[in-house]
C-alpha cells in the first residue's frame, strides 16, 4: 500500500512534505491527516530541518476533507479532531511551512494552505471556501484565515462559495506568490532558500513572534471554533449537503422544497 505521506530531503535544512493520495485528489480522510501530523511533528524533531514544502501529490493539491468520512456518523468527531490538530500544528510548528499549491486547493485544503507561513501557487491554482454548499461551516478554516484576509474578503469567499484564481488569492491575501505550473517547485525552494539565510534560532523565534503579534495563543483553533464545526457537520443540512455533492445534484434545502 502507497504511502500516504511522502517525504524527502530537498536540501540541508529544506525538505518536501507530499499528500500523496492522488486517486482522490488528495482528500484529507483521518489516516492521511494522522501521518501528516506525525511526519511533521518528526521532521520538527531534528534540528537540521527548518523549512518543510507542503504539496500535492498529481494534479490537485488538495479536494479538501473525505467527505466520505465527513458524513459518516461514527468518524465525525474524530476527522474534525485530525482536521484541528494539524491545522495547530501548521501554525505552531518551529519548521517554516510553505505550501506549494497546483491545481486547487478546497475547503479543508485550502485550510492546509492558509495555515501555513508562506504560499506559493501555480497559475491554474484554484482556491475555494464551498462549505455552505455542503451544509458546513468553515469554522476551523476561519480560525486560520481572520487575521490572513480582510474581513470583507472573507465574507464573500464562505458565503459566496466560488472558487477564485491564483492572481485573485494573492490579491486577497492567501498566496504570497504566483508562477506557472512548471516553474512552482523552483519558486518554492527559492523562498525555503531565502528562509534559510536567517540564523536558525533566530527563525524559529520570529515564527513565536509572528504567532504572539496577532494573537495566536499556542492553540491556533479555539474550544468553541472546534465545536461549531462539529455542529454543522451533524446537522441535516450537512447530511443533504454532502449526499447531492456525492450525487452531483443540487442540493434541496428546505427553503427550496
Amino acid at each position: 500500500m502507497a504511502r500516504l505521506i511522502l517525504v524527502e530531503q530537498l536540501e540541508r535544512g529544506i525538505s518536501s512534505v507530499t499528500l500523496n493520495r492522488p486517486d482522490r485528489r488528495n482528500a484529507l480522510n483521518i489516516e492521511l491527516l494522522e501521518s501528516l501530523h506525525a511526519e511533521i511533528e518528526a521532521l520538527a524533531g531534528d534540528t537540521v530541518n527548518r523549512v518543510a514544502i507542503l504539496r500535492g501529490a498529481g494534479p490537485v493539491f488538495s479536494s479538501g476533507l473525505d467527505l466520505h468520512e465527513a458524513s459518516d456518523d461514527a468518524l465525525i468527531e474524530k476527522s474534525a479532531e485530525s482536521i484541528e490538530r494539524v491545522l495547530n500544528l501548521l501554525r505552531t510548528t518551529p519548521l517554516v511551512m510553505i505550501a506549494a499549491v497546483q491545481g486547487g486547493a478546497v475547503a479543508g485544503g485550502a485550510g492546509l494552505m492558509a495555515a501555513c507561513d508562506v504560499v506559493v501557487a501555480a497559475d491554474d491554482a484554484k482556491i475555494g471556501f464551498p462549505e455552505a454548499r455542503r451544509g458546513l461551516l468553515p469554522a476551523l478554516i476561519g480560525s486560520v484565515l481572520r487575521h490572513k484576509v480582510r474581513e470583507g474578503d472573507l465574507r464573500e469567499l464562505f458565503l459566496a462559495g466560488e472558487p477564485i484564481d491564483a492572481a485573485r488569492s494573492q490579491q486577497v491575501g492567501l498566496v504570497q506568490h504566483v508562477t506557472t505550473a512548471d516553474r512552482l517547485r523552483d519558486e518554492a525552494l527559492g523562498v525555503a532558500r531565502s528562509i534559510i539565510a536567517g540564523g536558525p534560532e533566530t527563525i524559529r523565534q520570529t515564527k513565536v513572534l509572528l504567532n504572539a503579534l496577532f494573537q495566536e495563543s499556542n492553540k491556533s483553533v479555539g474550544p468553541g471554533l472546534a465545536e461549531t464545526h462539529l455542529q454543522a457537520r451533524r446537522s441535516g443540512e450537512a447530511r443533504e449537503g454532502l449526499a447531492a455533492f456525492a450525487e452531483k445534484r443540487k442540493a434541496n434545502w428546505p427553503i427550496n422544497q
